[in-house]
């Protein structure tokens, strides 16, 4: 694709060897479209001069404006809820009719000049008149009331920042394109529910709307639906990022209707919304196994005797969850309730202080008695003892399960 991209750009240099450029393209949609100035700086000078789309603060007739964005990469931290979007190029384009009528005239001014004759080969190759013929600053065009201001904006963003200035793109064939490129978006995203943490899967939208209510309307550019089906094809592997799997990614055009006395207006907006999941391996055997493991070392102590160290063995198996536990920490946000890995850990904790209150209260009972191990007591306190201890190695581990299963069933309502 890259070798047939640099030969079409050669073929096109070395026969129009003037200071005329055409109109490249990515044919991979996921890829940003790079587009050339057609026309001479003169001539798209005069073509700006007399164009005033902008002046008029209302549309007058029904405008369809058509949307297009490349996410490029995704980012949370989830330690200050931040969700960061990196958008390589996003465009709105719509057709506005006066425009090629701008262009004729000034073409005809300058008796046709051979500019004209350079584009009419470009739209024999290109079999289409869609070929870009002047780009300007747009914050300058709108400011001078050159084009349109539609009021585009991220709704409910904490921040928008840009490595370039966006442009206005007009088109041979009367389109004009607003061209904004390498943003940066972030939002807060304090209603994630980390109950299921490392288990859990999220929602999230962003919406791009109009503040125009009138007479507009807004869709997906054919480019933004191949792109689109490229990027379902691709499993969303090209907009994933670490530590998440995207499962869903879909954009679609919304109008909600205002309310109260402006209920004849409608807000109209661009919605994307993800759906993605955690990516649970490397959690389940660096985390969730070995506090399920050191969870049952704990009970697997209580077959020890305490002479050789049990109390010692558990009170080494309580640092450990500990260590867990400050491991977690930082993981995500400060939040009002328990996840789920909260929950084994603090059962983990629970079961292991039970056991070590156990043991201490066993070893008590031998002392009572001036026994040093249980062989060496009486037959009623030996029975009297082993059934007790009979009872902990039946009903903690059921109760361990069952504690477990009750807190991951309150979870999920």
């Amino acid at each position: 694709m890259k070798k047939t991209l640099f030969f079409l750009v050669f073929l096109s240099t070395f026969i129009f060897s003037k200071s005329f450029a055409i109109e490249v393209s990515m044919l991979e949609a996921e890829k940003r479209i790079i587009f050339h100035q057609l026309f001479s700086k003169q001539t798209c000078g005069k073509i700006y001069e007399q164009i005033e789309f902008g002046a008029k603060k209302k549309l007058k007739e029904e405008v369809l404006l058509k949307a297009y964005h490349n996410i490029k990469r995704i980012n949370i931290d989830e330690e200050k809820a931040i969700l960061s979007i990196a958008i390589d190029q996003r465009t709105f384009s719509y057709k506005e009719p006066g425009l090629e009528r701008v262009i004729f005239k000034v073409l005809a001014e300058q008796d046709f000049s051979e500019e004209l004759a350079v584009i009419n080969e470009t739209v024999a190759i290109s079999k289409s008149k869609k070929i870009v013929v002047c780009e300007y600053d747009l914050n300058s065009g709108l400011e001078d009331g050159k084009f349109f201001n539609f009021f585009m904006s991220y709704d409910n963003h904490l921040k928008v920042q840009s490595n370039a200035e966006p442009q206005v793109l007009i088109y041979y064939d009367g389109t004009v394109e607003y061209a904004y490129y390498d943003e940066q978006v972030e939002y807060a995203i304090p209603e994630f529910n980390y109950r299921m943490y490392p288990f859990d899967n999220h929602e999230l939208r962003f919406n791009i709307s109009s503040e125009i209510y009138d007479k507009l309307f807004i869709e997906r550019s054919d480019q933004f639906k191949v792109l689109l089906n490229e990027t379902k094809d691709n499993d969303y592997n090209n907009i994933s990022f670490p530590g998440w799997k995207i499962a869903r990614y879909i954009s679609f055009p919304m109008s909600e209707p205002l309310v109260d006395v402006y209920s004849d207006y409608s807000k109209h907006s661009i919605v994307s919304e993800f759906y993605f999941q955690r990516n649970w391996a490397s959690y389940l055997f660096k985390l969730i196994m070995p506090i399920i493991g050191i969870t049952f070392l704990t009970y697997a102590a209580v077959f020890m005797r305490l002479m050789d160290g049990r109390i010692v063995t558990l009170c080494s198996l309580l640092f450990t969850f500990v260590a867990f536990d400050f491991v977690s920490l930082g993981q995500t946000p400060e939040l009002q309730y328990i996840t789920l890995l909260d929950w084994l850990i603090f059962l983990g904790y629970t079961f292991n202080i039970i056991t070590i209150l156990f043991s201490i209260s066993e070893s008590y009972f031998l002392r009572q008695r001036t026994s040093a191990k249980a062989s060496d007591l009486g037959d009623v306190d030996r029975v009297y003892l082993n059934r007790i201890r009979f009872y902990y190695k039946t009903v903690m581990p059921v109760t361990y399960v069952v504690t477990f299963f009750m807190g991951y069933y309150f979870m999920l309502i």
